[in-house]
């Protein structure tokens, strides 16, 4: 398996860790967006099964089932979108995965079970999952991936190892992009202006549906900074299928603009300065108001109408 550049520091560590033989029994794998970090659950499993002299050597039956997807002994546990409207983790899952870590490993050599992503599971599931970390297997492995660690419980974050994957400079993402898509190479830049540094999610996206979205977001900044926004009309615009996009691409060019401001430079084309303490308290909101977008009874043009407001008076 050829590790993504950035993640090669993590796989060090957990490489470093199987030579002591203190592979973790649960592992809080804390990603940056867009990372990719499930490659290094694989190589966990890899290095936890592999039969060659040298883990993980990715030649053995063990290394080849794990990289396709097919060892019964490593077990990716996701939403079930089927049943859940939320893309929750449901206690029924959260059950099963204890059941499935107090049962024996088909093949002898132990269980690695990945959640993914681990925020995913309701406050039932969570404490569900409890109940199978005070009393782990010792031969299963648990892995919980997530961006947002805060969103699990501390009793589960205190029961668990910890392995962050930051996120990679933006200069080396840039160069990564434009060697595996160069025919995108000039739009990069404006891409991760609305999805952030996360190499992943830039390199499978619609490039022309976000460079649209970075001319709409700059439309609404320069439109809010000189006290003309349509904040109705933008508002219901904003809250189809695309708003989480549209959010998040706020908040990373309103920050590009708050850091430009506190370098003690003048915004391109602002009618007036930003306050400062008014923007980092709509970064908060709108950081919030994306976790929120899960939730069935929100009235997104409503949310999305209060935000825009606030941006206009920042």
């Amino acid at each position: 398996m050829k590790l993504h550049p950035w993640l090669r520091a993590a796989a060090a560590q957990l490489s470093g860790a199987r030579e002591a033989g203190r592979l973790p029994p649960a592992l809080l794998v804390h990603e940056a967006p867009g990372t990719g970090a499930r490659q290094l659950a694989v190589l966990f499993a890899q290095l936890r099964f592999c039969s060659g002299d040298r883990p993980p050597c990715g030649q053995c039956s063990h290394c080849r089932r794990v990289e396709q997807g097919e060892h019964p002994d490593f077990i990716i546990v996701e939403p079930d979108t089927e049943k859940s409207r939320l893309g929750q983790i449901s206690v029924t899952q959260a059950r099963e995965i204890g059941q499935q870590l107090a049962l024996s490993s088909y093949e002898g050599r132990g269980t690695v079970l990945v959640i993914q992503p681990a925020d995913a599971m309701n406050r039932n599931a969570a404490n569900a999952l409890l109940k199978t970390l005070e009393e782990p297997r010792p031969d299963a492995h648990l892995l919980l991936l997530t961006s947002m660690p805060s969103q699990l419980p501390a009793t589960i974050r205190s029961r668990c190892q910890k392995l962050t994957v930051p996120a990679p400079d933006r200069a080396a993402v840039l160069e990564w992009l434009a060697t595996e898509r160069p025919q995108h190479r000039n739009d990069w830049p404006r891409v991760l202006d609305v999805l952030g540094v996360a190499p992943l999610a830039a390199l499978e996206a619609d490039v022309g549906r976000i460079l649209a979205i970075r001319e709409d977001i700059e439309r609404v900044l320069e439109g809010a900074a000189q006290g003309r926004l349509d904040v109705i009309r933008v508002a219901h615009g904003w809250a189809g299928e695309d708003l989480p996009l549209r959010l998040a691409g706020l908040e990373n060019c309103l920050t590009d603009r708050i850091l430009t401001m506190r370098a003690g430079s003048r915004l391109p084309g602002a009618g007036r300065d930003i306050n400062m303490a008014s923007a980092l308290r709509l970064l908060a909101e709108l950081g919030e108001l994306r976790r929120q977008l899960a939730e069935a009874a929100l009235n997104r043009p409503l949310a999305v109408e209060r935000q825009l407001w606030r941006l206009q008076g920042a």
